[in-house]
């Protein structure tokens, strides 16, 4: 499209140029015969009547502009009602996702509630008993986590001596 508008205006340049030179050519062959009134007059009447075809011209592609805007309109509404339908789709996926998720939020919450929690508290519940009757017993000993760590330290501390000798 892009090469043939500039197909045609090269066109018009060319045609318009052609017709120039021979006007002035024209009123060049009028002066030196004398005649340079009548041509003048004949060339007013043609320059009028290429004003009125112009014109008609102009009002022609003026309502061919106006159709191709109403087209263009009546096309744009089947689009537009379908990118709203597509809007409408979009947002009740996004409600559905939204519910979904709400969903798996309270079934990870009642999860946690019912069956991770009192499963955490039997096992410690059941480590410390194990603790109490081995200190009760004789064959535990009440250990803070801080001694548990300083002796893990000591082994790991021996244990790299041991390999570097």
């Amino acid at each position: 499209m892009e090469q043939t508008l500039r197909k045609t205006i090269r066109n018009a340049i060319i045609v318009t140029s052609i017709v120039l030179i021979l006007l002035i050519i024209g009123f060049i062959l009028a002066a030196v015969f004398n005649v340079l009134l009548e041509v003048l007059y004949i060339s007013l009447i043609l320059l009028a009547a290429f004003t009125l075809i112009s014109t008609m011209l102009l009002v022609v592609s003026l309502g061919q502009l106006i159709q191709t805007i109403q087209t263009v309109r009546n096309e744009m509404k089947p689009l537009i009602a379908s990118v709203n339908q597509t809007a409408d789709i979009v947002k009740d996926t996004a409600k559905s996702a939204n519910q979904t998720v709400t969903t798996i939020s309270s079934t990870a919450q009642l999860t946690s509630k019912f069956a991770l929690d009192p499963s955490i508290r039997v096992t410690s519940a059941v480590v410390a008993g194990q603790q109490m009757f081995r200190v009760f017993l004789g064959k535990g000993r009440v250990r803070s986590q801080s001694e548990l760590r300083r002796k893990q330290q000591l082994e790991a501390l021996k244990a790299s001596i041991g390999e570097g000798d």
